[in-house]
């Protein structure tokens, strides 16, 4: 990389990251060479499409080398980099309150858009109304090929093309006249108007899953800058779907650089690795190798069969439907577990349930945890725990002072008895009750962040975790589409998350991915 930042002349190289291969770790040292040498903060650009990538490299940044964010205007994903440039305010751009008002215009639903996913660059596919035809619009532009080509390649028969291109027509008409534009628009308006600045360094990370109209947008940015580093790694390319074309990344620059010591997988995974990614058609060859230390791979004949019982785990299916599944399968066998990042016990829950046991023990609460509780006891009818208006009084309390039982019941309307139940108290339902008793039972400290993890695949690009386990189940539509390299560069990224235990889940579905 030193010779990159050196030198005088123009130069672009694409960096190649295979699992665990410390790509972003190398992109940060180029940054400290680019310091190093001289050059400034804000002359050197971090951009991606996904905000994940650059608030990573912000942080390292920032922490490595003594930088606030504003010394790093240009560490920005793609969007906000247009949404900047362009001068943009965020009442500018359609959000939900938005996207609702439009589909009540056309007398269509319009609740299944996913605005963060829009966000990242992403338009995900949708089953519901008025969705998939906004999906089906910002694709086309995304892919920058006509709207009729997008419809007829997607080959969903059930929608019409006339109604297409009445809603595309429609959009146009309400962005101009509520003065709005989406996120796929940010990056159209950028390559029509937009002003890239002068850097003397510019990354591009994640490359891989850039759009041709992102990279439209990233070829005016190479324009103006000196050094060009394009990061990524086209086995690890599974968004194909939201239009993106791994060619592109493939063939962006000639002077290639492969990372070839991976620091995440062991032997074991690295062998069953090698075994999903040699089966990808269209791919660059990159030559990497394991780490030494130990690291194993089992099979299970499903999910049950797993022992959940201890560790760190991340567990991983092909779609949203089976992380959901695989959800009930754990809240039925009694697990604490988190699906996409959101805990199986609702934290406030937790947190009120532990104030209210800290009482019992005779321990005081500070006014925050008193707040918290308050707003979780019921406060009407015959189980009221509060008096009616108590939470007010909550605004006199000494911010300094801590409160015990008694004297919330003396200065602060606590009606419950001393020895009632945490769950009885605060009216929990009986199955999250019997749920959360459960969960005690095994030990599990339910105020904590849970151990085991659940996701889609795609949510988890980029993580890792000491256990992995890869559901195989798969879908129809995957395992027979005519792009049979998107199955084995997503169950690529599914077994490499592990850093020491793989463990292969294996499916009585219809449809499935064999390992």
């Amino acid at each position: 990389m030193r010779d990159l930042v050196e030198g005088s002349s123009r130069r672009r190289r694409l960096l190649l990251g295979p699992p665990g291969c410390g790509k972003t770790h190398n992109l940060i040292q180029l940054v400290q060479i680019a310091l190093e040498n001289g050059i400034p903060p804000d002359r050197i650009g971090f951009v991606s499409y996904t905000r994940k990538a650059v608030e990573e490299a912000r942080s390292r940044a920032g922490a490595a080398f003594n930088l606030t964010n504003k010394d790093m205007p240009y560490f920005r994903t793609l969007h906000s980099f247009a949404f900047r440039a362009l001068g943009l305010t965020a009442s500018q751009v359609m959000n939900g309150s938005d996207w609702s008002e439009f589909g009540k215009s056309l007398g269509i639903d319009m609740a299944g858009v996913d605005y963060r996913a829009a966000e990242d660059g992403l338009i995900l596919p949708q089953s519901l109304g008025g969705d998939r035809y906004i999906n089906m619009i910002e694709r086309s532009k995304m892919r920058c090929i006509p709207l009729e080509q997008e419809f007829s390649e997607v080959a969903q028969w059930d929608m019409s093309l006339p109604f297409l291109r009445k809603i595309s027509a429609e959009l146009e008409v309400f962005k101009s006249a509520y003065g709005k534009v989406t996120f796929v628009d940010m990056i159209d308006t950028f390559v029509k108007i937009g002003e890239a600045p002068r850097l003397e360094v510019l990354i591009i990370d994640e490359a891989q899953d850039l759009t041709p109209l992102q990279w439209q947008m990233a070829e005016i940015l190479i324009e103006n800058a000196r050094v060009v580093v394009i990061a990524g790694d086209d086995d690890q390319c599974i968004h194909r779907w939201a239009g993106v074309n791994v060619k592109l990344f493939m063939n962006c620059a000639q002077d290639r650089q492969v990372l070839t010591q991976s620091y995440r997988l062991t032997q074991p995974v690295f062998d069953v690795a090698a075994g999903v990614v040699k089966r990808i058609r269209t791919r660059l060859p990159k030559d990497y190798h394991p780490n030494d230390k130990p690291g194993s791979v089992s099979r299970a004949m499903g999910r049950r069969y797993l022992d959940l019982r201890e560790g760190s785990w991340t567990c991983i299916s092909r779609t949203n439907k089976y992380a959901r599944e695989w959800a009930s399968q754990l809240w039925y066998d009694g697990y604490f577990y988190s699906l996409y990042g959101k805990s199986s016990v609702d934290p406030k829950l937790a947190a009120a349930i532990h104030a209210w046991r800290n009482l019992q023990s005779g321990k005081a609460l500070f006014p925050g945890q008193v707040k918290q509780l308050y707003e979780t006891l019921p406060k009407s009818g015959d189980a009221a725990a509060v008096r009616r208006g108590a939470t007010k009084l909550l605004e006199a309390m000494d911010p300094t002072a801590r409160y015990d039982y008694d004297a919330l019941c003396k200065e602060f309307g606590l009606l419950a008895a001393r020895d009632n139940e945490a769950l009885d108290v605060l009216r929990v339902g009986k199955d999250v009750a019997e749920y959360i008793r459960s969960l005690e039972r095994r030990g599990e400290d339910i105020s904590s962040t849970p151990r085991i993890k659940l996701s889609t695949i795609h949510a988890m690009k980029g993580g890792e975790d000491e256990n992995v386990a890869v559901d195989l189940s798969s879908t129809k539509a995957c395992v027979n589409s005519q792009f049979p390299d998107d199955e084995h560069r997503t169950f690529y990224v599914g077994v490499t998350r592990a850093k020491t235990n793989l463990h292969l889940v294996h499916s009585d579905k219809e449809y499935r991915y064999v390992v």
